[in-house]
């Protein structure tokens, strides 16, 4: 039994904390970060995680829900941070950064598949940077030689002296939407989603000149056309911000099909999949698992005669 449960709001922080005789645990939600998905509400055991509606803002726009969380609930085991999309929620253990349930290795984090090639950048490019709707990549231009830039094959702008790009992602907080790598001219940044799914809008039942969801929406993946909002496929990451402000749920169609994850073995993980993807979310993974072992067997059979 915990000693001593606290909850309170600090710094733009959702903080709560339980204090064991041995132990003191404290979960933050970074109201900054937190874009008002539905992931950690999805996947929480113990149904401890909320979303809290806010009013429209001065400008009309909609304004993203508040997580919320019930600290008597809440067994601190980080499953919720393991899955945020935008990590937001972190949890410590006497004021060290933990996750619980992955050091345990009974549960998974996102596979942020994210390379770039800073050498073939477009001298003084910063479009990525620019981009980049969550703010969570940064340029930087190092001097170099000219030598230099001839062994890398680094371009140089014509009467400038020769410069190294420097293009650094955030991973922690990248929500792979792969706006940077489609806006990137130079086609040297590779981005793999976490969550794979579709989105679908029915526009007919949209309210006349509603755009709620387009307001929320964290990553631009939508926009408008002729008046009504559209969905963009390629960068949606399918966390369902925008479902939770839209006053005619029934006119979003959003599915998760699949999760791209670190290497896991506990049944706590098939349990959020369900939830996050579907029952055949879950039979894919296992099919995929079941043929990759399989691969794996027949690699390592002896060749005969060898």
């Amino acid at each position: 039994m915990p000693v001593k449960l606290y909850k309170k709001e600090d710094q733009g922080k959702l903080k709560i904390g339980q204090v064991l005789y041995s132990k003191r645990f404290d979960l933050a939600v970074d109201r900054d970060l937190c874009k008002g998905c539905d992931v950690c509400k999805t996947v929480c055991p113990r149904e401890a995680i909320s979303l809290k509606p806010l009013p429209k803002g001065e400008d009309g726009k909609a304004r993203l829900p508040h997580v919320d969380i019930a600290v008597e609930k809440c067994d601190f085991h980080d499953i919720c941070g393991a899955t945020c999309p935008y990590g937001a929620i972190t949890v410590s253990v006497d004021d060290k950064s933990h996750i619980p349930v992955v050091e345990k290795e009974c549960y998974p984090t996102l596979l942020r598949q994210i390379s770039v090639n800073s050498d073939g950048c477009d001298p003084g490019c910063r479009v990525c940077e620019e981009k980049c709707p969550l703010k969570v990549v940064s340029v930087k231009f190092e001097p170099i030689t000219a030598e230099e830039a001839a062994a890398k094959g680094i371009r140089v702008a014509e009467g400038k002296p020769p410069t190294r790009t420097i293009v650094e992602i955030d991973k922690a907080h990248c929500a792979c939407c792969k706006v940077c790598e489609a806006a990137c001219p130079a086609h040297v940044i590779s981005v793999g989603k976490f969550f794979n799914g579709n989105i679908r809008i029915d526009q007919e039942k949209c309210p006349e000149g509603c755009h709620d969801c387009l307001d929320v929406c964290p990553v631009t993946a939508l926009y408008l056309e002729n008046g009504k909002v559209c969905p963009n496929d390629e960068f949606c990451i399918y966390c369902k911000a925008c479902l939770n402000v839209c006053p005619r749920p029934e006119a979003l169609h959003i599915q998760r099909t699949s999760v791209r994850h670190t290497p896991v073995k506990s049944g706590t993980w098939n349990k959020s999949l369900e939830k996050l993807t579907s029952v055949a979310g879950v039979k894919r993974e296992f099919t995929a698992k079941r043929l990759s072992k399989a691969k794996e067997a027949v690699k390592n059979l002896p060749v005969e005669g060898a």
